[in-house]
């Protein structure tokens, strides 16, 4: 992940040459790894840099030069900038650079540089250096899958017996993470690497499914998600009624049968669960009954809610008011991938009277 803010570093122009040995000074550059950053997961470092028999009129500086072949940058105890790193002297031989956020622009070699006060006299690198590595923890952000599967709002996944399961455990790391997968109840790993794919499931793989990554960094991380898969033997709409097919209303006066209550039901049941639609017939064909927020005499329909697919469900249709046009033939229909049931209602009036 790359840094929030651009790098900013000291551009200075020196002059590069040999370490002779037995005239130079002697470099020592050592680094360690101080902990993880804790929002971005990034190794974080320290690098020091001392020198022994450091000349008079002299800096100790360190250097480094990206991998991505950028500038080099120059970490100097004049130059500190506190929300990437920090430079400390900590004395007049030895400079350390604490890193507080370590970004893949920071990634390259590392070096120590003695650059005198004498503009004539040249600088000495040190022929020494280490590579500080960018890397961040293992972290999974989720278990994907296809949105066409059908998912409950306990975060199960109704296949039918012998079709295809494929999910993808989203991981991110430096380097990238060795990535298993596994099932409760199962000692060793189903599969590796991030897809996890079945070519035909059967009810021995229902189960509740978790991803693992590694890269070495920190302990293996483990899915906060847990997804259950269960196999089931899908099946078109079955439907049966719960009330008479045919209703008959006696309407004597106005006033009466603005009060009138009609309700047909009828029990759905089906894997993946159906839709429910209701329908009038009419002259011209089915009409869809939709509500009708403007009316106070209007049809209303109210549909069950499925929290497993093998409960029956019960649905109604309830009509306030009973008009004369509202007086014939209704249809309930459910239908899946598989299939459509319809059943058939009747209401009949036997006397309307209307008062003017």
């Amino acid at each position: 992940m790359s840094p929030l803010l651009p790098r900013r570093t000291k551009t200075i122009y020196l002059r590069q040459t040999d370490n002779i040995v037995g005239t130079g000074p002697a470099f020592e550059i050592s680094y360690e790894e101080i902990g993880i950053q804790p929002t971005l997961k990034t190794t974080l470092y320290a690098i020091t840099c001392s020198v022994k028999d450091k000349p008079d009129n002299s800096n100790l500086w360190i250097t480094a030069k990206p991998s991505d072949g950028g500038d080099i940058s120059y970490f100097t105890g004049t130059w500190n900038m506190d929300f990437w790193y920090t430079v400390r002297n900590d004395s007049n031989s030895s400079t350390t650079v604490v890193f507080h956020f370590f970004g893949p622009t920071w990634e390259g070699q590392y070096q120590c540089v003695i650059e005198y006060e004498d503009a004539d006299l040249p600088s000495i690198w040190s022929q020494k250096s280490v590579y500080l590595k960018y890397t961040t923890m293992s972290q999974i952000h989720e278990i994907s899958f296809d949105r066409a599967y059908m998912l409950d709002y306990d975060r199960r996944l109704f296949l039918n017996n012998g079709s295809a399961l494929h999910l993808e455990c989203k991981v991110t790391g430096v380097p990238v993470p060795k990535v298993v997968w596994k099932k409760k109840g199962h000692d060793n790993f189903i599969a590796q690497g991030t897809m996890l794919d079945v070519s035909s499931v059967t009810e021995a793989d229902s189960g509740f499914y978790f991803c693992t990554a590694d890269n070495g960094l920190g302990d293996p991380v483990i899915s906060w998600q847990t997804l259950e898969v269960k196999v089931l033997d899908f099946f078109q709409p079955e439907m049966k009624y719960t009330s008479e097919p045919v209703i008959t209303k006696t309407l004597e006066f106005s006033h009466v049968w603005m009060q009138v209550v009609t309700e047909l039901e009828v029990l759905v049941n089906g894997f993946h669960p159906p839709a429910v639609t209701w329908w009038k017939e009419t002259e011209s064909g089915r009409e869809q009954i939709m509500i009708d927020s403007k009316s106070n005499l209007r049809f209303q329909m109210y549909d069950g809610f499925v929290y497993y697919p093998e409960t029956e469900i019960e649905h109604k249709l309830i009509i306030k008011g009973l008009r004369e046009d509202q007086v014939g033939a209704y249809v309930a229909k459910a239908e899946n991938s598989l299939g459509v049931a319809e059943l058939h209602f009747t209401i009949i009036a036997s006397r309307y009277t209307a008062q003017r």
